[in-house]
């Protein structure tokens, strides 16, 4: 019978075959050797900005990709193991969906890394450093774990990881089979923040806001306005009595996209507005507050302010020297090609909102389906503007598998005023057409 494959015991990677220990070879030299920067090397300008952000995730990105390791970033893996956690719980406190809060992981960091006491922004224990595990004890002979209540932190993790989990189930299957899922999670993540830390250092306030924004975003894409907005000002405010001024120029991003589709185009400008004010060094924060601009102009026919408010989100983009973490991550070149197009449509400019259609959806990645779809719908529509009816009937044919499946109300609601669009273009035949496929699709699901 075959054993199978063995995995590290730190990192959780696959070892080699001819590895007979319990550790990868990164790991075990990691655990031998404590990664260290000469005094000198701490005072770049480099590491002087990562340090000032006061996020350990931020040094410990610039650490592994300063110059004094020879050219090349030190791997995740390999500085996961030196600090005794695994690549994922690495990866998390880098992109920040993770903030360690707590000074004894601070302190262990600090430490195995060298960096000097004076350029740290907690005061630095004077004791000798040691990973921050769980405490055990010999009861008779036998090794058991000290029977101490699980950690803020350790939640604050493990709801932070299923979070990013439901939010790549969304892009791929669409937003109506989560809602009871997240609201039960919600309940939960509420219950914990109010029973189990109060502080905003345990990280919970943080997590509760991020749950809330997410659940406003599933009702956005489920149709219900009302609820999204509901959800997604609770978002912003948890976002702003935690600091987090990063979620909280998303929310408003998010507050001016619901503005948007429900046809209040003032209001819209006016919170895209205040998510630039705050988003100066959030690249795709700013850029998608830039898009939300302009479809609030073109909501007015504002073609030239439109058009002008593209190019600056154009610009923002190009600038990926800072990331947004997880919150952007749909932010491609692709949906703003979409976004545009959306913009175009509704200034009457349905031509070129084909010809960027037509040069993004080939490129969209398989994670993001449902926004596929309603990038497809939105094709459709241009394509039945401009005569091209067959075109249009074959896009909507494809748009409408897709939306059958993620039941996203944003393409079902592109979908069924195609057909107006078709007839009004000399398009009767395929418009009713598209009706008895509309028909037939949605009755079977329902």
């Amino acid at each position: 019978m075959s054993s199978g494959a063995k995995s590290c015991i730190r990192c959780g990677g696959r070892l080699a075959r001819d590895n007979t220990g319990e550790q990868c070879g990164p790991c075990e030299r990691g655990r031998e050797r404590r990664p260290r920067l000469e005094p000198s090397q701490w005072r770049t300008e480099a590491m002087r900005q990562a340090l000032l952000t006061k996020e350990i995730g931020t040094v410990l990105r610039a650490w592994r990709r300063h110059p004094a390791h020879g050219g090349r970033p030190v791997p995740q893996v390999e500085l996961a193991g030196s600090l005794g956690i695994t690549q994922g719980q690495l990866s998390r406190i880098e992109s920040g969906r993770h903030r360690v809060r707590d000074l004894d992981k601070l302190n262990w960091y600090a430490r195995t890394l060298g960096i000097p006491a004076e350029l740290l922004w907690f005061e630095l224990d004077e004791s000798d450093p040691a990973p921050p595990v769980s405490h055990l004890t010999l009861d008779n002979g036998v090794l058991v774990a000290a029977a101490a209540p699980v950690s803020a932190d350790l939640l604050v993790e493990c709801f932070s990881a299923v979070l990013e989990q439901y939010v790549r189930t969304d892009r791929v299957a669409g937003a109506q089979r989560l809602i009871p899922i997240i609201t039960q999670q919600m309940r939960y993540v509420e219950q914990l923040d109010d029973t189990g830390g109060g502080s905003a250092r345990t990280g919970l306030p943080l997590l509760r806001a991020r749950f809330a924004e997410f659940l406003g975003w599933l009702y956005q894409d489920a149709g219900d306005l009302a609820t999204a907005s509901e959800w997604t000002g609770r978002a912003a405010t948890l976002a702003g009595e935690c600091g987090d001024e990063r979620l909280r120029s998303y929310t408003l991003v998010r507050q001016s996209n619901i503005a948007v589709e429900s046809g209040n185009p003032a209001i819209a400008i006016e919170l895209a507005r205040a998510a630039l004010r705050d988003s100066a060094e959030l690249p795709r924060v700013r850029t998608l507050a830039l898009l939300q601009l302009a479809h609030g102009h073109a909501l007015r026919r504002e073609g030239n302010e439109s058009d002008r408010a593209i190019g600056q989100a154009w610009e923002a983009t190009a600038d990926t020297a800072a990331g947004d973490g997880d919150l952007t991550g749909y932010c491609t070149p692709e949906f703003i090609r979409m976004e545009t197009a959306n913009s175009w449509v509704h200034l009457g400019k349905p031509e070129a909102a084909v010809e960027t259609l037509l040069k993004a959806l080939p490129l969209w990645q398989i994670e993001d389906r449902r926004d596929l779809g309603r990038g497809l719908a939105l094709l459709a529509v241009a394509q039945a503007r401009t005569g091209q009816a067959d075109q249009a009937l074959e896009a909507a044919r494809h748009a409408l598998a897709i939306a059958s499946e993620t039941h996203s109300s944003r393409t079902l609601r592109q979908l069924h005023r195609l057909p107006e669009e078709l007839t009004g273009a000399g398009g009767a035949d395929q418009a009713r057409e598209l009706r008895t496929i509309l028909h037939r699709t949605l009755r079977v699901q329902h």
